[in-house]
């Protein structure tokens, strides 16, 4: 008997900035060098969007990828889920922007805001709109223009993020990139990771401006804590839940947050950091874009074969997490 069709991967597509903005560049703006940098977080580099580029532009160029790699017209698409931290506007969301840039039908559009594990939500959101069966092909994005938001006073935050967008294009298929298994959740923590102002509890103001409170504001060490134990969790619950071991997993896609984390999580688990996708080196943290870039280069560079499981990975604001399993 074959195979029942469900929810999978047909393409992916990403789109980084052209600028190139590295640690000694860093090092201008704020008292830093290139080891100090490299050594807590493994950055060497980030990318910059342009003045004029904003995140549903790389959305838009994302997207675009995707859809030409599934040979799949604009019109195809049924839903669109986009995760992202950094919306063109309050409202309409970003997700609307896309449906305009590319020329969409009216479907429905949705941003997630979770931050770094946006897209993850997004995806395990897709995946469950598919396998009900009310929509066929759902465009799955996660896009940042982190640098619109990032608090270039201050040492600890503005070294670690860049700009970008990545996306995945969901559709039920008998045999190729199915979500195997799925899990998100949210744990309350304001002051680990935030941006204060900008909604109802603290409107725009002279004060807010000059305080930075529409800036990113993070604390390292609650979420350095948060993250290892919860990739480590996500990880092994994946693994129980579809009844492998984590020697079984080929490769994991993790939030490049920071390699430190990445790497402790990863020798709890058991996994070998060469089964392990590391970009951020060159791309910094791009929070809700950071596995679709990673899933997209790993792809490219067939680091990714039919019949492997590959395990992505995300933590983000709320403090949020999410994970899915994939069955290439």
């Amino acid at each position: 008997m074959s195979e029942q069709p469900r929810a999978g991967i047909l393409s992916v597509g990403a789109y980084v900035p052209e600028r190139v903005v590295t640690n000694d560049d860093m090092s201008k703006i704020v008292d830093t060098s290139d080891e100090w940098i490299f050594q807590r977080t493994g950055v060497r580099q980030r990318r910059y969007a342009r003045d004029d580029e904003y995140t549903s532009d790389m959305a838009i160029a994302a997207a675009r990828l995707a859809l030409q790699r599934a040979e799949m017209k604009p019109e195809q698409v049924e839903y669109v889920l986009l995760g992202t931290a950094s919306p063109d506007n309050a409202f309409p969301n970003t997700a609307c922007w896309v449906q305009k840039g590319l020329g969409l039908p009216d479907v429905p559009c949705l941003d997630i805001s979770t931050a770094c594990s946006g897209f993850l939500f997004a995806l395990e959101l897709g995946t469950s709109l598919v396998n009900s069966g009310s929509y066929g092909n759902v465009l799955v994005i996660g896009a940042e223009k982190l640098t619109s938001i990032t608090n270039f006073s201050d040492r600890g935050s503005c070294i670690l993020f860049g700009d970008g967008a990545g996306a995945a294009l969901l559709a039920r298929t008998p045999d190729r990139g199915h979500v195997v298994c799925s899990r998100s959740g949210s744990h309350f923590d304001f002051d680990a990771l935030n941006m204060a102002a900008g909604g109802c509890r603290m409107p725009p103001s002279h004060e807010t401006v000059e305080k930075n409170h529409h800036k990113i504001a993070l604390k390292g060490r609650s979420i350095y804590k948060f993250s290892v134990q919860k990739f480590t969790e996500m990880a092994q619950d994946a693994c129980r839940r579809a009844g492998i071991s984590p020697s079984q997993v080929a490769q994991v896609i993790p939030h490049q947050a920071n390699v430190n984390i990445i790497e402790s999580a990863m020798d709890r688990v058991g996994i070998p950091m060469d089964r392990v996708l590391l970009n951020i080196e060159r791309y910094g943290n791009t929070s809700s874009a950071s596995v679709p870039i990673a899933l997209d280069e790993a792809v490219a560079k067939g680091r990714i074969q039919r019949g492997d499981y590959v395990l992505l990975l995300a933590f983000g604001g709320g403090l949020s997490w999410g994970y899915s399993l994939l069955r290439w």
